[in-house]
Parts: C-alpha cells; sequence; structure tokens
C-alpha cells in the first residue's frame, strides 16, 4: 500500500492491523487487506438483494480501480488498483454513494443482523458482529479462558500421539539411517495427541508435549538398539534385552562406543522438532494474553 493510501486511511479514522486496516465510513464497515504490492483487497459484509447486486456489479464494471471483485453469500470482496496520483478516498465515497443508492446494509457475520454492528478485535484476527454476537463471543472466549485444563490427559494423548510418531524414528534407524523427518513425525504426533484431547495450549501444556516428545525420542532410540541388537544375536527377544539392558549400560566400552549414535540422533532429533516446539511456545504465551476487543469507530 502505497503512503499516500495508508495517511488517507489514517485520517478516516481507520485502525492498522498487522496487515489489514478496519474502519467505517457513514455507516459502512470496511477492512482492506495490503497485498504489498500495487493492489489492495476491500471486504465488506453485505446484503444484497438480486437487483441490488446487478446494479453494484455494473458500477464496479465502470470503475478502472476495480480490477477483480466477486460476491460469496455476504461477502464482497473488491481487488483495488492503487493510482500513483490519487488515494483511495475517492473511490469510497463512489462506493458508499452506491451503496446507499441500492439500499445496501452492512451485516452480522454470524447472525446477518444490521442493527448495531462493531468491529470485535483479536490481535489481528477479527470480525464485524452485532452487539448480541460480540457479546456471546467475548464471554465464550472468556470461558475458554478460565476453563481448567486436564493435564494427565493432555500428557497420556500427547505421549500416544509421540509414541506413534516415533515408529517412522523406529523404522528409519533399523535401515541404518538418522533423519530430522522423523524427530518432525514425533513432535507433530505429540501435538496432534494434545489436541485431540482439547488439551490446552498453554505454556504449561508447551512443557508437557516437550516430555512427551523427549520420551518417545529415547524410547525409538531403545528399540532401534535393540532391533541392531538382535541382528547380531538372533536369540534375544524384547523381554530378554530389557533384562540385560543394565549390564550393557554399566559397561563402559559399550557405552563409549554408543554415545556418538545417541548424540547424532538428539542433534537430528532437535532439528526436527525444534521449530514446531517454539512455534507453538510463542502462539502459546501470545495466546494466554489475548483479549477480544470491541472497536468503535
Amino acid at each position: 500500500m502505497t503512503e499516500k493510501n495508508s495517511t488517507c486511511l489514517e485520517e478516516l479514522n481507520f485502525k492498522e492491523l498487522g496487515i489489514n486496516w478496519i474502519g467505517k465510513i457513514d455507516g459502512y464497515s470496511f477492512s482492506i487487506e495490503d497485498k504489498q504490492d500495487s493492489e489492495n483487497e476491500l471486504i465488506i459484509y453485505i446484503d444484497l438483494t438480486a437487483n441490488a447486486k446487478s446494479k453494484l456489479f455494473e458500477f464496479l464494471d465502470e470503475c478502472s480501480e476495480a480490477s477483480e471483485y466477486g460476491l460469496d453469500k455476504d461477502t464482497l470482496s473488491i481487488i483495488y488498483l492503487e493510482d500513483s496520483e490519487n488515494d483511495m478516498s475517492d473511490f469510497l465515497k463512489r462506493l458508499i454513494a452506491k451503496l446507499k443508492e441500492i439500499d445496501a446494509k452492512c451485516v452480522c457475520k454470524y447472525c446477518k443482523q444490521t442493527d448495531n454492528l462493531s468491529f470485535y478485535v483479536n490481535n489481528t484476527t477479527y470480525a464485524l458482529l452485532c452487539e448480541k454476537c460480540g457479546a456471546e463471543l467475548i464471554e465464550k472466549f472468556e470461558a475458554d479462558k478460565k476453563k481448567k485444563n486436564n493435564y494427565a490427559r493432555g500428557l497420556f494423548a500427547s505421549l500416544l500421539g509421540a509414541l506413534i510418531g516415533s515408529t517412522a524414528w523406529i523404522i528409519i534407524g533399523s535401515l541404518g539411517y538418522i533423519a530430522s523427518i522423523a524427530g518432525f513425525a514425533i513432535s507433530y504426533c505429540a501435538f496432534k495427541g494434545y489436541e485431540i484431547a482439547k488439551g490446552k495450549f498453554n505454556r504449561t501444556g508447551i512443557v508437557l508435549n516437550v516430555v512427551a516428545i523427549i520420551i518417545a525420542f529415547l524410547f525409538a532410540q531403545y528399540a532401534v538398539l535393540f532391533i541392531e541388537f538382535s541382528k547380531e544375536f538372533n536369540t534375544v527377544n524384547p523381554l530378554g534385552f530389557i533384562l540385560i539392558t543394565p549390564i550393557l549400560f554399566s559397561d563402559a566400552d559399550f557405552m563409549k562406543a554408543l554415545l556418538p549414535d545417541i548424540g547424532l540422533g538428539l542433534l537430528f532429533a532437535f532439528l526436527g522438532t525444534y521449530r514446531m516446539i517454539i512455534n507453538n511456545f510463542k502462539s502459546a504465551k501470545n495466546a494466554e494474553n489475548l483479549n477480544i476487543e470491541k472497536l468503535d469507530f
């Protein structure tokens, strides 16, 4: 978006939310997405009769600034081409005049009411809602924040998911390879299991997922070790291997030979899981501080 149009929207009392601008002009509420080039997408939730729709489309066909437009149920989308000489205020004035002429009205995103509409904002997410739907959304949001989390169930589901994901590590490891994608599989399945169990994504929940991922990684490494050991000693079964594990791990030469593989495995597990864990932790931290705000213009 050009600086001229940014200034224009500020003068029209629009609010900037990330790459979006939201505001109201003469009772019509708009959101405008800055596409970082010469195009901007105008969104307006509006109720149109068939006749009004036809007249509006005729108007947009004649507007050189509107390169594309479409109507999906109650959502009107217009791709506005920026002009190096003019700002978008003239186009908005003409568009609003046409909307008034055809008696078009903005509508609530949820219930399609046309009265007492406001933007309700949660960080950079927003929705045009009536007062009733907005109040219900805030009430539900606050109730979800206060709802106690069943951490035991969340940890169990995360661990179960991580163990399922560890099969990728075991299969790849049994072939003599190590791949970070296997670490990613453990991490993804852990968080997916936690999500399915409806665990809350707060910082405590993320820590529980990390615990599950570490346990699953250790299990996978142990399973790969058993497979490698059984290749050398065909008579060893899983129970027998578990019984001799303390003896093996107390052998200095065995551990010296094993540590490089464990270290390499940890490195690849870290590479496969780090980004997902960090992103989820940041999202959880931000979510704990979020609130829904009603914006009036």
